[in-house]
Parts: structure tokens; C-alpha cells; sequence
């Protein structure tokens, strides 16, 4: 029988806790109590490093990059020892967010990349992320091979103690100067395609404010994101601070894509970006303005806040992408490819024909390396920046980004800054543009999360997946509706009804968290029809009887 998987959906993750004993205690940590340790992941290392040579049949080359969550150092020392047994020369790149790991990977040649972050968790969790030498995150099959390597390790119960001089790099580079010089890159490519002169534009007239609070989650680009963007002639101030904690009120990972807020609850708020707007606006500001944007702990997603009538919204991956896709349209760009995950709003994919381009939409699974994967398999050959976008409503976008050291080379990365500067940019492009289309008009959608389930318990299928179908068939029983069952490729725990009620498309999710002990519910519908919410609260509470012990659902 083949022993638990230790990935989740985006890595490892779990608290960071004291190393056990042996190793098989090690990797037990990381199932049954969501723990990590330097132990655990000094096996973890050596699994991948047997891995690489397997593949490569020579001595593999790895880049070890971290954010600056507490218990990293211990994390990336078991990494590296753990690596070296496997004869692996190691790189550490420093703290940087995860969109630097990937442009290090690309720059040094190596064979994969490690990224130490647990992501919007809470700085007490951490984890790691694996990339290939593509840049790319991992996918099932090879988290399948590193899980059994892991424990074929364990069980030989060696259960070696860390050599302090193997816990050391072979070699140091700077992953964030690297990074930055990157995002410039991307930042002139972005401007020279829409024709934008950034340092001569009006950017009060576009914002809609004098200036633009960033909150970087307390992460690696608080010390020089906003400073960059005010030397570019875009009024920005930085709102998070590098001695407080990586997550704590702050950050992308506070929010819901669907939040919004009066300016009375953001007095009050405890969140820093929310808190901070209200001191700065005295006034209100005009609706539609932007007013912030938050990235999450590791960088590599963004989410904006816009004023509307009574205070602020979240402006989420959805709109986002439909902004991208409405400017590109404006320009005159002929063709673009769309891709997004089951839990995107269903409007959005039904309302491409607003467009003179062409656009190729594909739907996937929940997670932006399944999005990357659909939009390319490779690098991409183009002279100029390729019109593609993978979106997810949490803030997660892919595009296109030039490798650094292969001219007319672009692979593919989700980067909070370069997301954050192209939205920008498309605001500039939009602004009093006569030639842009509408925004698309927003469905219904509606995501609860089960918390403290019993993750093994959800299949997706079976027992307890009939009797959530059963559920939904009954709760519109005096309506006209019809539902079938949907798979989507990635998705091992997804119960995924598709149908129509009174002749409004409506899809029903149900799947396993795959980086915490939460089961999560995701309801989506081309317009609001009565009986949703109810619905959503029938399945969560019984979801709770029967996959958790005792706890609460959070919407």
C-alpha cells in the first residue's frame, strides 16, 4: 500500500515544531499532526536529491531559497543537508519571494529549486515548494516519487543527525537582485506594449487618489517595492513593517476575493492596509478609485482594493484578468489564451463575445501550476511579451515573463509585483479609453471552508459524495434543475456538479484543502437566485457532522 503523499495543493506545510527522534516520526508529523522540522526535511532533501540523480544520472545542482519566517533557518539547513548525502550541489539564494526562486533556477541553470514558505500561512507554519528546472512547480506524479523515496528512507531507520558542515551551501547568490532586475524587464515589456510612458503619466488622474498604499504582507519586497514604483513616478507607500510578523494583520491572505467593508468597519479593522486607508483619506475618495493592494507573504500573488460608494472592496483575480483582457482588446492585440480554475466566476467565462479578439479559455484545476501547465508546457518563443493569463479569484495570475538569460524566451510565473504593475498599467491603458469594452457583470459566488476535517475521509466520491448530490437534489426540488457530475484533470478529492436551475448555470464544488485540515465548499452561479446561501449552509453543517469531530465553518 503506498505510504500518504506529503505535498498538499502548492508544497509542504505544516507548524514549525522541534525534530522528533527518527525520520519515520519525522514524516508522521508532517500527516498526522501538520507538522514540519528540520529532521523531516533533511529527508525530505535527500529524497529529492536520489530523485534528481535517478533522472539525471549526474550531480544535480539545486537552489534553496526562504522567506524570513522564524523557523526557517533549521528548515533550509536539513534541506541542504539532506541534499548533499545525495551528492547534490547546493545554491542558497537567500530571502526572497517565491517569483525570485524561479527567475534563480532559470539564472543559474540549475536542475530544481527549493522555496522555504508556507505562502499566506501563519509565520509560525512553514513549508517548501519544489521547482523544476523549468521554473515550474511540481506536479502529482513527482511529489508521488518524492513521497515514496521518503519513505523508503525512513524505514531503513539510519536516522542520522545533521552534519553543521553539510548544512552549508556550496555556493551564495543574491535571488532577490536578481528578481528585481527581472521585474524591471517585465515592467518596460508590460509599458511598451500598451504605449505607456509611466514616469510622464497622471497617475492621481488614473488612481483616482494622490497615493497608493502597498502592503507587502511583511515580506521580502516591503524594503523596495513602493520605493521602485516612486522612483518610476507612481505615488506609492509601503503600510507593512519587516520587525512585526510575516501575515500578521497584513497581507493578502487576510482577504476574501468577495470582501468589502464601510469605511466604518475599516476604522476599526484590525488589518493594517484597511486601518491605514482611513487615516490617509479624510474625504472620501471617488468610487473606483484604487486605493491599496496587498501581496501575500511569499509574493506571489496580489489582490487590489477600489472605493465604492460606502467604503472599499477587494478586486479579485477575476476582475483582474478581465481588466488585462479588456485592455489587450483596446490595443488591438488579435488572440489571447485564458486560463482558470473551477472557481472562477462563471460570468466571466461566459463573456468573451464582448471582444473583437480572439480569446481560448480553458478551465483547470484549483492551484497555478495546474494554470501554468494549461497555458504552456514549455518556454514560449515570441518576440514580444505573449498575451496569456492563468487567473485564480485569490490573486493568483500567471503571465508570461522573460527568462533571464535566453533573448525572445518566456516561461511562465505568478508574481504579486508584476501583477500589481501590470494592473496599473491596464488602469493607465483604460482610462478615458473609448475603445474599451465593458467589465463583465459579476455572478453569484459563494465559498465556505469546513474546518478541522478529516481530509481522508473526502473522496469526492462514494457514500458521502451521493449523499451531497442527494442534498443539492433535494434542496431545489420544487425548481426545474438538472445536475451531472464534472472531472477535472488534478483534482483527486473534487465532487464537481454541473446544471441548471430555472435555466441559470450553476456549479457546485466540493474538495479537500490541500495545505490545511479544511474541506472547502464553492458555489457559483451566472446570476443570484433564491435558495443559495441556504444551500451552502445545509452542506457545510453536514459536511461537519461527518468529517470533523468538533469545529466550526468559516465563510
Amino acid at each position: 500500500m503506498d505510504r500518504p503523499i506529503l505535498h498538499g495543493t502548492d508544497g509542504i506545510r505544516g507548524k514549525v515544531s522541534a525534530s522528533p527522534d527518527t525520520d519515520m516520526e519525522a514524516l508522521q508529523a508532517i500527516i498526522n499532526q501538520r507538522e514540519v522540522n528540520g529532521r523531516a526535511f533533511m529527508v525530505i532533501g535527500e529524497a529529492i536529491g536520489k530523485m534528481l540523480v535517478e533522472q539525471l544520472d549526474r550531480h544535480p545542482k539545486v537552489v534553496i531559497c526562504w522567506d524570513r519566517r522564524p523557523g526557517n533557518a533549521m528548515l533550509v539547513s536539513g534541506l541542504t543537508d539532506g541534499l548533499h548525502s545525495s551528492s547534490v550541489r547546493v545554491i542558497h539564494g537567500g530571502v526572497v519571494g517565491t517569483p525570485g526562486l524561479h527567475d534563480s533556477v532559470l539564472g543559474t541553470k540549475a536542475d530544481a529549486g527549493l522555496m522555504v514558505t508556507a505562502s499566506h500561512n501563519p509565520y509560525t507554519d512553514s513549508g517548501v515548494k519544489f521547482f523544476d528546472s523549468n521554473g515550474r512547480k511540481s506536479m502529482p506524479n513527482l511529489e508521488r516519487r518524492i513521497a515514496d523515496l521518503a519513505w523508503k528512507i525512513a524505514e531503513e531507520g539510519n536516522n542520522p543527525e545533521p552534519d553543521p558542515e553539510s548544512c552549508l551551501p556550496d555556493r551564495m547568490v543574491n535571488a532577490e537582485r536578481g528578481h528585481r532586475s527581472t521585474l524591471a524587464r517585465r515592467l518596460d515589456n508590460m509599458a511598451e506594449t500598451f504605449g505607456i510612458d509611466i514616469e510622464n503619466s497622471n497617475w492621481a488622474e488614473i488612481l483616482g487618489v494622490g497615493q497608493l498604499l502597498l502592503d507587502s504582507s511583511g515580506g521580502a519586497a516591503t524594503s523596495w517595492f513602493a520605493a521602485g514604483l516612486n522612483r518610476r513616478g507612481i505615488p506609492t507607500k509601503e503600510v507593512s513593517n519587516e520587525e512585526k510578523p510575516l501575515n500578521e494583520g497584513c497581507g493578502a491572505g487576510e482577504f476574501s476575493p468577495t470582501a468589502s467593508w464601510t469605511w466604518d468597519e475599516m476604522k476599526v479593522s484590525d488589518h493594517v492596509l484597511l486601518k491605514s486607508l482611513t487615516e490617509l483619506h479624510a474625504s472620501k475618495p471617488p468610487v473606483g478609485s484604487l486605493l491599496g493592494a496587498a501581496l501575500d507573504g511569499d509574493g506571489d500573488r496580489c489582490l487590489l482594493i477600489e472605493a465604492t460608494e460606502n467604503g472599499a472592496c477587494v478586486i479579485d483575480g477575476d476582475r483582474m484578468a478581465d481588466d488585462i483582457a479588456r485592455a489587450w482588446d483596446s490595443i488591438g492585440i488579435e488572440k489571447a489564451t485564458m486560463a482558470f480554475s473551477i472557481e472562477t466566476d462563471l460570468s466571466l467565462t461566459s463573456a468573451d463575445n464582448r471582444f473583437e479578439m480572439d480569446i481560448d479559455i480553458i478551465e483547470c484545476a484549483v492551484g497555478d501550476r495546474w494554470i501554468s501547465n494549461q497555458l504552456a508546457t514549455n518556454f514560449i518563443e515570441s518576440e514580444s511579451w505573449p498575451s496569456l493569463i492563468g487567473a485564480e479569484d485569490s490573486g493568483h495570475l500567471v503571465l508570461a515573463s522573460p527568462h533571464p538569460e535566453i533573448d525572445n524566451q518566456w516561461s511562465l510565473v505568478g508574481d504579486g509585483a508584476a501583477t500589481l504593475i501590470l494592473q496599473l498599467l491596464v488602469r493607465a491603458t483604460l482610462f478615458n479609453n473609448e475603445k474599451r469594452v465593458s467589465s463583465f457583470q459579476r455572478g453569484w459566488k459563494k465559498r465556505i471552508s469546513v474546518k478541522g476535517t478529516d481530509r481522508t475521509k473526502w473522496t469526492g466520491e462514494g457514500e458521502l459524495a451521493d449523499s451531497v448530490e442527494k442534498i443539492i437534489k433535494n434542496h431545489f426540488n420544487k425548481d426545474q434543475c438538472s445536475f451531472s457530475r464534472k472531472v477535472i484533470d488534478g483534482e483527486t478529492s473534487l465532487l464537481l456538479l454541473i446544471g441548471h436551475v430555472n435555466e441559470v448555470l450553476i456549479s457546485i464544488g466540493i474538495r479537500n484543502s490541500g495545505t490545511e485540515a479544511k474541506t472547502n465548499i464553492s458555489i457559483r452561479a451566472m446570476s443570484e437566485i433564491d435558495g443559495l446561501d441556504d444551500l451552502a449552509y445545509s452542506i457545510s453543517e453536514y459536511l461537519k457532522e461527518v468529517l470533523v469531530h468538533s469545529s466550526s465553518s468559516e465563510s
